[in-house]
């Protein structure tokens, strides 16, 4: 009960099922067995007694398991890690953007950073005229072979598209265009701080640490994810860990002379990965740049 009562979609959908329910019987007992022939009385007093019965248990059954639901405090229900199913990942996510004052990824290519959680901040930056910090974990773009190794990984996952298989070169266009973007929203939002770091490693898994909780995702869509809230010891280690991931990694430094208007063109990508050092430019001649800038004018949700 109290794992239903705990899910907003579960609640509603059994609230109604419940209701439904009860209607259902009270009018049948109402309106139906008083129509029965004498002939059937034993049956039509067994049917009314059941009946009866039966509304009165599920009555103080429901009662009394939304009774302990909402009394428990809230602080009991938030000392476990919750698993959330796939389909409540983004609606999670998204929850908590419009009070949440800073935001920190750490994970691979910040697909879902690039498309969803930045414009989303920004967003809600300008309507609340109050700043985020936003803190951007990514793989390094320059280490080929970690980004060939993690090409590898995803082709390996059941989500993988045969006709469209990770490569070494989409999964640096990838991270380019998140850098990128992180890079236009930090010249053209003034209310945003956002520090992206290169890591030399990647992990299965990807958190999303806002101040209300901490997400852990894994790259296959179909799998659930893990929900720590904030004040439990899982989410300050959590954090405790990107803190430790930040001192061995590499931050992107960025010169203070880059304008940005609108969408971007080849010109504007190759100055702005120039300007922070992201890349080698004549490595840049290999990778699809049409992607890269798709990925920046036209984010996709991977949700």
């Amino acid at each position: 009960m109290n794992e239903i009562l705990s899910k907003e979609h579960y609640r509603r959908t059994f609230f109604i099922i419940v209701g439904l329910l009860l209607i259902l019987v009270i009018l049948v007992r109402c309106f139906v067995t008083p129509y029965f022939g004498a002939d059937a009385l034993n049956f039509i007093q067994f049917t009314v007694k059941f009946l009866d019965s039966f509304v009165v248990s599920l009555i103080i059954t429901v009662f009394i398991g939304g009774f302990v639901f909402w009394l428990t405090p809230s602080i009991v229900k938030r000392s476990a890690i919750e698993v959330i199913e796939p389909k409540r990942i983004n609606p999670t996510l998204k929850s908590s953007v419009s009070n949440t004052r800073f935001w920190i990824y750490k994970g691979t290519c910040g697909r879902y950073t690039r498309a969803t959680t930045i414009p989303k901040l920004a967003e809600a930056a300008r309507i609340a005229g109050l700043g985020r910090d936003i803190t951007i974990c990514l793989l390094n773009p320059k280490n080929e072979k970690l980004c060939a190794e993690y090409a590898t990984y995803r082709r390996s996952l059941k989500s993988a598209h045969a006709n469209d298989p990770w490569t070494e070169k989409s999964v640096q266009e990838e991270i380019l265009a998140t850098a990128v973007t992180a890079l236009k929203y930090q010249y053209s939002e003034p209310l945003l701080r956002i520090r992206v770091f290169f890591v030399d490693h990647f992990s299965a898994f990807r958190l999303d640490i806002t101040e209300d909780f901490v997400v852990i995702t894994k790259e296959d869509k179909e799998a659930s994810a893990l929900r720590a809230d904030s004040g439990t010891y899982f989410y300050d280690s959590y954090k405790d860990d990107v803190r430790l991931t930040e001192r061995q990694s590499k931050e992107m430094k960025h010169c203070e002379s880059l304008i940005f208007h609108g969408a971007l063109d080849r010109e504007k990508l190759s100055e702005a990965i120039q300007s922070a050092n992201l890349f080698d430019l004549d490595k840049l001649k290999i990778l699809n740049t049409d992607r890269i800038l798709k990925c920046i004018n036209s984010p996709k949700d991977p949700y």
